[in-house]
């Protein structure tokens, strides 16, 4: 499970690091799609390391994040909760077609996104 934990750790480092690139070229919705699918990939890493277990193929973070056991404080979980809705708002625009991700909401989600990867991963690597 060690190799299976490391290839998702990868790749959620590689969203977050798409979630800055998406921002510097203005991409602002793809900026937030990128911030969840980083938190996504990570906490599916953090229930491999910390369950010994498949995650399940889900989408939404807060079940991810109750699956993995993870002690998260209240105001860093209602933001994960907040980012989780970027999943189905940018890549289903059918369901909430008065969306727009602006460059403020990009940029905090980026923010808050960098914080919670930091937390997440600072469980897992210790």
């Amino acid at each position: 499970m060690e190799q299976e934990f490391n290839l998702w750790l990868a790749k959620a480092q590689e969203s977050l690091a798409d979630a800055v690139a998406a921002l510097e070229k203005h991409r602002y919705s793809l900026t937030a799609w990128c911030c969840q699918q980083a938190l996504e990939k990570l906490l599916k890493a953090a229930i491999i390391k910390l369950k010994n277990q498949r995650p399940r193929k889900v989408h939404d973070l807060l079940p991810l994040l109750r699956e993995s056991g993870l002690a998260m404080p209240q105001a860093k979980a209602a933001v994960v909760s907040k980012i989780s809705k970027f999943y189905f708002l940018v890549r289903y625009p059918d369901l909430n077609k008065k969306f727009f991700a602006t460059p403020e909401i990009a940029k905090n989600t980026l923010e808050t996104t960098k914080e919670i990867f930091q937390w997440i991963e600072k469980k897992l690597t210790k």
